[in-house]
């Protein structure tokens, strides 16, 4: 049934997400809100997943039915819709960006990065090629498995991250999209990239790169590449959009919010900036043109470190260790 409601429903690019697993659900007749148990709170992945004209109810019945909601990683229209339903304990505040991806035929200026990532991935014998996850044998699964332990190991979040990542699944129900990347004359698979669809009115409108990993490579600008080369292949298909997915803390919009929230979240942003995943993530990003629509939280709490510690539990990150890798090595 949830896959119907994406299919039917799941406009906002982390609709398909919200079918992972280890995620809880309230549902009705019409629809669901996902969400996850974390510090406290009720933590919802993205908006509900049901016709945008149910949306106010679906909010509704799911404030009346949790102690500590938090809704999370949404669009403006439904924070305020929340805020609106909620009642003035509940605050509002942007949370960073994210990067959307226009796949008009006229195209727009290459950006110097990718150029150079295309010219050396073509003598590099670089190569994106789709795969059917139901086809993979033992032993190239094991090889994808592989690429993970391996990205893992040098991340600067060396964990498998939940929740805002959909984790790398061999599950083929026709929908999601998995490509291997492979280098050299014999084409060697070093990485793979996974795309989550999202809808409008039952057809596909676009994808979020939910994943993309690789293993260390002479190879320079893979991201790069693989990013312009994956857009390539939708705009060849004819569709419209994709999402390169979240920069949080990132451009964070706090305009008609609540200001002690704002505040804290405006400092959060400048002393989270030196990070180096967030900067990373920033600055890979900021190499394609699109659009870059803020994502907002609305919380029962006055603290914004609470929503973070909720953030990074539901993600299963461990919040010392990145303060630790980011400030003392």
């Amino acid at each position: 049934m949830r896959h119907n409601l994406v299919r039917a429903h799941g406009s906002d690019p982390i609709s398909y997400s919200t079918l992972q697993a280890g995620l809880s659900y309230f549902e009705t007749s019409f629809g669901y809100v996902a969400f996850q148990r974390a510090f406290g709170f009720d933590l919802t992945l993205g908006p509900p997943v049901c016709a945008s004209g149910d949306r106010a109810e679906m909010i509704q019945r799911f404030l009346s039915s949790r102690r500590s909601p938090l809704f999370f990683y949404v669009p403006r229209d439904v924070a305020m819709l929340v805020a609106e339903r909620g009642g003035p304990r509940f605050r509002v505040s942007g949370m960073g960006v994210d990067k959307v991806m226009a796949l008009d035929p006229s195209g727009s200026e290459v950006h110097p990065r990718v150029r150079g990532a295309l010219k050396k991935a073509s003598r590099g014998g670089f190569e994106v090629r789709e795969v059917r996850p139901a086809t993979l044998s033992a032993e190239e699964r094991g090889r994808l498995e592989s690429i993970t332990r391996s990205y893992l190991r040098r991340s600067s979040v060396p964990v498998e991250m939940h929740f805002l990542n959909r984790p790398l699944s061999f599950d083929d129900d026709g929908l999601a999209r998995l490509f291997v990347l492979r280098q050299g004359s014999e084409g060697q698979v070093f990485g793979y990239a996974v795309l989550d669809p999202y809808f409008d009115g039952g057809r596909i409108q676009g994808y979020l790169l939910n994943l993309i990993r690789f293993e260390r490579t002479r190879l320079w600008g893979v991201y790069y590449s693989a990013v312009s080369t994956l857009a390539s292949l939708l705009r060849e298909e004819g569709l419209r959009q994709l999402s390169l997915g979240f920069c949080p803390l990132v451009d964070v919009d706090t305009e008609g919010c609540s200001p002690v929230l704002a505040r804290q979240v405006r400092w959060m942003e400048r002393q989270l900036a030196g990070i180096e995943y967030l900067a990373r993530l920033r600055a890979m990003k900021e190499a394609f043109p699109g659009l870059t629509p803020q994502r907002y939280f609305v919380t029962p709490s006055p603290w914004a470190v609470t929503t973070l510690l909720a953030l990074l539990r539901a993600c299963r990150v461990p919040f010392t260790g990145i303060l630790r890798r980011t400030f003392l090595e």
